[in-house]
């Protein structure tokens, strides 16, 4: 195992009587990174990381932490911590001790050098002079960060995090997710981080495994997840998107980025193959809104709409445009910023649509619909 991997699953299957809750699961996360295993409810990533933590056995595979197989080593002797969603914290001790906690069971410790270290630790996660408050003293964002210092002031090769900012607010949560990178980023420590939450994943992480029903759909970086999904499941979970089903493959383009044509309604609409499509196939059609440009007026080389709705959305406003050539009812939701030089429009409005054919990515249907992310 090379030594820049900090945690590694190899083939990794769980099985809890007849139900498979991760299936031939493997990869590799990086010394130092950020690392974020994204998926709907059941899909398995809660399973996943108490295998990491030691909660439960792999029923095949191997887990490997800074180089050791773990399989057989219990959860208070693997070199990860755990934050949990529900943070666990002693509201009748204060702050330090709450830090100290982890230090004072483990022993061979002075208690000078145990507080010294538990003061580093929350001076790392900004709360230095406030070892003396109670819990209950504290904001949900303060608590949040008294928990991640109690598990970094144990210097763990790996920090584990159940969604811990899952319970918090929406505004408190924006600001979270920004200081928990910034803390990965001057810690070093590595961080293996589980969520349902799109934006948090995309936001905070050097790689995202999206998982669905045991499996691993796709590793990669937060953009190319978005850009270029590798799957039907990726593309309808990850972001906003258009979803235009049933089509008919009229052309590919062969190459290292193949490129086709599908018939939706009549209409011609270009796209990436997100996997081997080939003439006469069905296809599904994912385009997401900001791609999608948007000029009043008709004009060639264009899809030809006409606008039903305009919804404000503070930064951007939301246009549906109803494709009036279509065969069919078809509208595309478009997302226009709020800039100088953005196109006014209004409900009634003729304008034309268009996008770079990669912009788009086409899959096979699948047999059920994808789980909606929830954000």
């Amino acid at each position: 195992m090379s030594p820049e991997i900090d945690v590694a699953l190899v083939n990794v299957t769980k099985k809890f009587g007849n139900l498979v809750a991760v299936d031939n699961v493997s990869f590799e996360v990086p010394k130092g990174s950020f690392f974020s295993i994204l998926g709907p409810s059941g899909s398995g990533k809660t399973t996943l990381l108490r295998m990491i933590a030691g909660f439960e056995v792999p029923t095949s595979g191997d887990i490997y932490i800074g180089g050791q197989r773990v399989n057989d080593v219990p959860p208070n002797k693997r070199p990860c911590n755990m934050v949990f969603q529900r943070l666990a914290l002693f509201p009748m001790m204060n702050v330090l001790d709450n830090v100290t906690f982890g230090l004072r069971r483990r022993g061979g410790m002075s208690k000078a050098e145990m507080e010294r270290r538990a003061k580093d630790a929350l001076a790392r996660v900004g709360l230095q002079g406030l070892e003396k408050r109670k819990i209950h003293q504290l904001s949900g964002g303060q608590q949040q960060r008294v928990a991640l210092a109690r598990s970094l002031v144990l210097e763990p090769t790996v920090l584990l995090l159940d969604e811990p900012l899952g319970s918090l607010d929406l505004k408190l949560r924006q600001s979270m997710k920004l200081e928990l990178k910034h803390l990965q980023a001057r810690t070093g420590t590595t961080f293996v981080y589980i969520t349902h939450d799109q934006t948090i994943a995309l936001a905070m992480s050097d790689t995202v495994a999206v998982i669905n029903r045991g499996k691993i759909e796709q590793i990669a970086p937060p953009e190319e997840l978005y850009r270029r999904p590798a799957t039907h499941f990726v593309a309808s979970f990850v972001g906003e998107n258009n979803k235009l089903t049933g089509g008919r493959v009229l052309a590919v383009r062969p190459g290292p980025d193949p490129q086709v044509e599908v018939d939706f309604a009549g209409l011609r609409m270009a796209g990436r193959a997100g996997e081997d499509l080939a003439v006469g196939d069905t296809a599904d059609l994912f385009i997401r809104p900001e791609m999608i440009s948007l000029r009043p007026g008709k004009h060639e080389n264009g899809l030809l709409g006409k606008v039903s709705e305009v919804n404000f959305d503070g930064s951007h406003s939301l246009v549906v445009v109803d494709l009036v050539e279509a065969q069919r009812p078809l509208s595309l939701n478009v997302k226009i910023q709020h800039t100088e030089d953005a196109p006014e429009v209004q409900p009634g409005d003729v304008v034309t649509l268009s996008w770079r054919w990669d912009a788009a990515n086409a899959f096979h249907p699948v047999a059920q619909p994808s789980t909606e992310a929830e954000v």
